[in-house]
Formats: structure tokens, sequence, C-alpha cells
């Protein structure tokens, strides 16, 4: 499990650079909810992504069998 400490280690010291933004923006340091809403408005932006490109392949798996 020495590997599985490192790895974590490394993990803990790389700052991720979206986190970094959202909290240098904030008007006080320490407000957990606006963080926590910044994470969810992203991650729901993804999904929302993600499954718009679903639906579109999934017309086209549609499209595809009509014609065949």
């Amino acid at each position: 499990m020495n590997w599985f400490n490192h790895l974590m280690r490394k993990i803990e010291k790389s700052d991720n650079p979206i986190d970094e933004t959202i909290v240098n923006k904030l008007p006080k340091e320490g407000e957990v909810q606006k963080v926590y809403e910044a994470r969810w408005v992203w991650y729901h932006t993804i999904l929302a992504a993600e499954i718009f490109l679903t639906n579109i392949l999934l017309l086209a798996i549609l499209v595809t069998l009509a014609i065949k």
C-alpha cells in the first residue's frame, strides 16, 4: 500500500485550477456554500452536454436503422 499512499500525497499536492479559480473569485474566503454551488453548476453543465451528445448519437443510430 506504499504506492497508494505515495499517489494520494501527489494528488493532495496538485492544485485543481478550477477550484483555485472558484476560491479566488469569492468575495470572502471560506464561503463553502458558494464553492459548492459553483461546482454544482459545472457538474450539471458537463452532464447536460454529455446527455445532448448521447441523444445525437441515438438519433443517428435510429436514422441509420430506419434507412436500412
